[in-house]
């Protein structure tokens, strides 16, 4: 015998979601007619309705079908100490009973006490959902000891969550109940109250997935026989559960069933016509807006899209063999498209229309694309709304099993760089390469524009986003902005299931990443690699856009729950900023120092090939660009030959100003533009290199700087930024100011004399910056500080943490210049 015992109708009146609240929408629009229908047609040999404090419905259904119904009701009861819900199914009941259950169901001690007094057949429903976010583990493992009788499968909630509680409960131990009961001063409900019994339901509330959940119990023979079975704990359950996909249609049906019933104000329009489509199957009319918007095709970007999007549900939908998953996944599939085709749109229009000042344009853009976004929201609400529980579940969970190790974690590490040539990138492969030794499960995900590179989709361990949209700025030639596919990103990212998400670079794909963490309700860490503002002073004369990007940069970063900086000053400057001291620690990394030491030959021969004369090499590596202060290099490279006639210079990358120090260094046949260079022999021009020189003053970390330190590499790097926390002053470099450049020419010149007159201290020095970077950078110290403690925190992106959540934009513009400008003074 089967049931699905749970199912709502429309005397279910108060909706979850604040927008079905908002237009005073029931719960649900399933008459008792259907629902019966559809049960019996999904073979379903006994029918009940649940709704949730009324038997309002429950009575209509055993008047019209009393041979195979009975009477239930989902109770809505509460733990008086803290007020917190919990539903409990109800199942075969008088009214009588009923109104005895309403009489105290706002204690739910008094309301098991009467339970188990009358001996009545009951199910706690979805136990593990927080309903009105009072939830605790003390409540949870209250109800273990209350009640015996729980949902094990609920067709509305995560499958995932599902398994963890059933789990959780069929390993329960009497010892583990001895210790609850003890703690809690609570009377278990039965003698064998570690032995669980379990129902499933569909907990339909749109007339989808009715009998598609169900409660089985094999010996039953009669509606009495298997009530008895639910009370013995003898049934089990089979079926479907939502995702959030799933979750989603039910929402558009229940507000479009809202639309079509006729009350004053309904929304209409969009979703009534796409009630009629997708739910009601009435081709009449799609046929009808097909035809009229041929009529229209070409005379708007917008009917092209909108006009492919509805010829795509009118392609799947004359299929009368679909069922709803499929539907579904391909109405999800169309609506993606169509959602993608219209930030494609306003994206161009940005692009071209802002730098135009078409603002009317870009508006008129933006005005059209509402439609959509307004379709696709309920998406992004039922992600939320079925990853709320992921806290409490996996908190009883780690309770009950203890904690995960570093490999059971599942985590996704977010960048919009991942194969370029740039610090981020390098840092990323780094760990990538570290990742796929030790087999964790660690995935980075990025969006490639076929334009822009090469399809390596097949790359273990990376999650190629796809690209809707790429942007290459005019003022950056070396960087593209790729902007990622929403709904089929969402997807992606949805069925990876992470544990953690990890945010490299603040754009498009690490906003996805920071919207992602906050609707899967996931600790999410942000790493502060880059200070784009010091690199915008640069690129813009222009203090106020400068001073924007500061603020942009820092309502981004204060969306994540960590914020890893490369260096204890950066830690300093953002403090400066407001950032949380308590979110912000260091960003520990790692590194592999190899003992390959080449011969002289070797170097001889290498030198030889790539043109370079013999004598001291000076090297620089990382992004050819002008904040770099790559000038002041080749400033001080002119000085030092004075005293040093056969120093070289070697410029190893390649940049937005690359044409121009192409030109600069053209009169000098010392001086070395290599340009990129694969990795490979990247490292081989730091094992012929003598000294690392690195004047930047707006790097946060300087990636290269451990390279160079790595191959042994004496290394001369400013006062200003992370790159003098790498090395070891005096030992294995020196910190030196721009303001004098005599003391950069000095220290070549020092270490030119000492690698000449006493090369056995320079071979020890050498030694000396290896081990430094051999004793501090420790890849397990390192992977498990990015990927270890993940204590969770409020959602930021629910309640957003400002950096200065008491002080206007204005205010925060004029403090962020005060700060730029003392940061110069301190360069």
């Amino acid at each position: 015998m089967i049931a699905d015992l749970h199912v709502h109708s429309k005397a279910s009146k108060r909706p979850s979601e604040w927008f079905l609240k908002k237009v005073n929408a029931r719960e649900s629009y399933t008459d008792i007619d259907t629902l019966y229908k559809i049960a019996k047609q999904n073979k379903m040999d006994f029918v009940t309705v649940t709704d949730h404090n009324t038997i309002e419905g429950g009575l209509e259904l055993i008047q019209k079908y009393p041979d195979d119904t009975f009477l239930s009701v989902e109770v809505t009861t509460y733990f008086p100490e803290n007020n917190c819900k919990i539903h409990v199914l109800v199942f075969d009941i008088t009214p009588e009973e009923f109104l005895n259950i309403e009489a105290i169901r706002h204690n739910i001690y008094f309301f098991r006490d009467y339970l188990k007094a009358q001996d009545i057949a009951y199910s706690v429903a979805h136990g593990f959902y927080n309903v009105n976010q009072k939830l605790s583990i003390e409540i949870l493992e209250k109800l273990i000891l209350l009640f015996d009788v729980f949902e094990g499968l609920n067709g509305a909630r995560n499958r995932h969550y599902n398994e963890i509680w059933k789990g959780v409960l069929e390993n329960l131990t009497q010892d583990m109940i001895k210790d609850l009961s003890e703690k809690h001063k609570i009377k278990p409900i039965s003698d064998t109250p570690w032995i669980k019994g379990f129902t499933g339901g569909s907990d339909d509330h749109a007339g989808l997935f009715i009998g598609l959940t169900a409660t089985v119990s094999n010996g039953a023979v009669s509606k009495k026989h298997f009530i008895a079975q639910i009370k013995d704990k003898k049934t089990y359950f089979k079926g479907r559960c939502n995702d959030y996909k799933s979750f989603a249609f039910s929402i558009y049906k229940i507000f479009c069933d809202y639309s079509s019933n006729g009350r004053k104000n309904s929304p209409g329009g969009i979703m009534s016509f796409f009630n009629d489509v997708v739910f009601e199957d009435r081709q009449s009319r799609l046929k009808k807006w097909i035809t009229l918007r041929k009529i229209k095709k070409g005379k708007q970007i917008k009917d092209k899209i909108i006009l492919k999007f509805f010829e795509d549900l009118h392609n799947w939908s004359h299929n009368k063999h679909l069922d709803m998953e499929t539907k579904i996944e391909s109405i999800y599939h169309s609506m993606g498209q169509l959602l993608d085709e219209f930030f494609k749109m306003l994206l161009e229009s940005f692009v071209n229309d802002f730098s135009k000042g078409d603002i009317g344009k870009l508006f008129k853009n933006l005005m059209s694309a509402l439609p959509a976004l307004f379709v696709s929201f309920p998406f992004f609400s039922s992600l939320r709304h079925l990853s709320q529980d992921r806290d409490m579940i996996l908190s009883l969970k780690k309770k009950c099993n203890g904690n995960d190790t570093l490999s059971d974690k599942k985590v996704l590490w977010f960048s919009d760089t991942i194969n370029d040539l740039n610090g981020v990138s390098v840092t990323l492969n780094n760990f990538r390469e570290q990742i796929v030794k030790r087999d964790l499960n660690v995935s980075f995900v990025t969006c490639v524009s076929k334009k822009h590179g090469p399809d390596k989709s097949n790359e273990s361990n990376i999650m190629y986003l796809p690209c809707i949209y790429s942007v290459t700025p005019e003022f950056y030639a070396s960087c593209s902005l790729n902007f990622p596919s929403l709904l089929a990103s969402m997807e992606m990212i949805y069925q990876y299931r992470p544990d953690q998400i990890i945010v490299s670079t603040p754009g498009p794909v690490g906003i996805l990443g920071m919207i992602m963490a906050g609707l899967l309700g996931i600790d999410c860490v942000s790493i502060y690699h880059t200070d784009f503002a010091a690199q915008a002073e640069y690129l813009f004369e222009d203090e106020a856009l400068v001073g924007l990007i500061q603020v942009c940069i820092n309502r981004f970063y204060s969306f994540s729950n960590r914020i890893k900086v490369p260096t204890n000053e950066y830690i300093k400057i953002l403090s400066q900023q407001n950032y949380a001291m308590d979110k912000m620690s260091i960003f520990k990394r790692g590194f592999t120092v190899e003992d390959f030491k080449p011969s002289l030959s070797w170097k001889k021969a290498f030198k030889k090939e790539k043109g370079i004369k013999s004598g001291t090499i000076l090297m620089w590596a990382g992004r050819v660009s002008k904040d770099k202060n790559l000038e002041f290099l080749i400033d001080t490279y002119q000085k030092a030959c004075e005293k040093i006639p056969d120093l070289n210079l070697v410029l190893c990358g390649n940049g937005p100003d690359f044409e121009f120090f192409k030109s600069l260094c053209q009169p000098f046949d010392r001086i070395h533009l290599k340009g990129y260079v694969e990795n490979k022999e990247l490292q081989q021009y730091y094992e012929i290199s003598d000294i690392f020189v690195f004047p930047s003053t707006t790097d946060t970390f300087g990636m290269v700087i451990l390279e160079a330190q790595a191959k042994g590499l004496f290394a001369l790097v400013t006062d200003v930024g992370g790159p003098r926390e790498i090395i070891d002053n005096g030992v294995t470099g020196k910190v030196l100011s721009l303001s004098d450049a005599d003391a950069w020419v000095e220290q070549i010149c020092s270490v030119h004399t000492m690698k000449s007159e006493c090369p056995n201290d320079f071979a020890m020095m050498r030694a000396a910056c290896q081990d430094r970077i051999k004793t501090q950078y420790s890849w397990d110290e390192a992977l498990n500080d990015i990927l270890g403690g993940t204590k969770k925190m409020k959602s930021a992106i629910s309640s957003p943490v400002s950096p200065r959540p008491d002080i206007a934009l204005e205010n925060d513009l004029v403090c962020l210049k005060s700060e730029r400008i003392l940061k110069k003074n301190v360069a």
